[in-house]
């Protein structure tokens, strides 16, 4: 290609360690944003910095010189230029680790290899196209074969699916409290987290929407086990009676009140007077019309029986 007046010729990874420094990306991000690997981006970097192109500061970060915001350049293919795209011994390697979104730090402990050489391995499978980052602005904290196609997270997603609990189930307003994230933003996050299947969503005592995490969500790669969880929703029927009698409606399927009685030892009036106090609370109902109709538990009642249940084993 013949250069114009004033345009000097730039090999195509100069060129794009030059078009990506223009938008303010330093190392290793202008390496994966240009598609190079470090050492192709390093050596490109000090060919522009020796033309005045680019400049490094004292904290090792490169910035793009006023000349070269405006230089006009051809380019020219790479003199070293590759174009086979097989990883090499330690690249399978690595990618034999990627059954799933792994983090550089996990792949650091299950390969054996020093962090810098994973870092350098990881920029140069991604610029052959081998691995994709799971977050751009972070590339280092999940890494992904091309394919993959597990659902990821933003910063704030994961904190709210690392604070939802698996044994026990939770409400909006605590997991707010353990993020720290406004209650009109944790909402729509749960939501999403439950669309997605990664979270569930049922109807708690009196109504209130409760929340547990999956089976899926609790091995997303992204969840952080060593996060805080929300505190499980207050309980507002307490006493071993009632406690007896969930318990026996919901081993039953359904009882009628005598029945009731008879199973967990209580007189007939006193059973009577607490099953219209549990259907006031929603946590029992009938399972059709008429006097003598056997009761059942209510999706609040399960609920309840299992958040009793839970904190009597704690």
């Amino acid at each position: 290609m013949r250069a114009n007046v004033g345009e000097l010729f730039l090999t195509e990874s100069q060129a794009a360690c030059l078009v990506t420094l223009r938008h303010g990306t330093s190392m290793p991000e202008l390496a994966i944003r240009a598609m190079l690997p470090l050492a192709k981006a390093e050596s490109g970097l000090a060919v522009l910095s020796d033309m005045g192109l680019a400049v490094r500061d004292q904290a090792k970060k490169w910035h793009i010189t006023a000349r070269g915001l405006d230089f006009q350049f051809a380019t020219i293919p790479d003199a070293d230029r590759r174009d086979d795209p097989l990883p090499g011994t330690s690249g399978q390697r690595l990618l034999d680790l990627l059954d799933r979104p792994i983090a550089v730090a996990e792949i650091v402990k299950r390969s054996g290899l020093s962090q810098q050489d994973v870092r350098r391995l990881v920029v140069k499978l991604h610029a052959r196209g081998l691995v994709k980052f799971g977050d751009p602005d972070k590339p280092f904290r999940l890494v992904m074969r091309p394919d993959d196609q597990t659902i990821l997270l933003s910063r704030a997603e994961e904190r709210v699916l690392s604070a939802v609990p698996a044994d026990y189930a939770t409400t909006v307003s605590n997991i707010r409290r353990i993020v720290h994230i406004p209650e009109d933003t944790v909402l729509p996050i749960v939501e999403k987290l439950a669309a997605h299947g990664l979270v569930e969503a049922f109807d708690g005592l009196q109504g209130a929407r409760l929340y547990r995490i999956t089976a899926t969500g609790s091995e997303h790669p992204q969840r952080r086990r060593s996060a805080r969880l929300a505190q499980a929703t207050r309980v507002g029927v307490q006493s071993d009676r009632v406690h007896a009698v969930l318990a026996a409606l919901a081993d039953a399927g359904a009882l009628g009140i005598a029945d009731v009685s008879q199973t967990v030892g209580v007189p007939y009036q006193s059973i009577n007077a607490l099953m219209q106090y549990l259907k006031r609370k929603q946590l029992v109902k009938k399972t059709r019309d008429g006097f003598g109709a056997p009761y059942c538990l209510t999706e609040q009642g399960h609920a309840a029986l299992a958040e009793m249940t839970r904190r009597r084993a704690a």
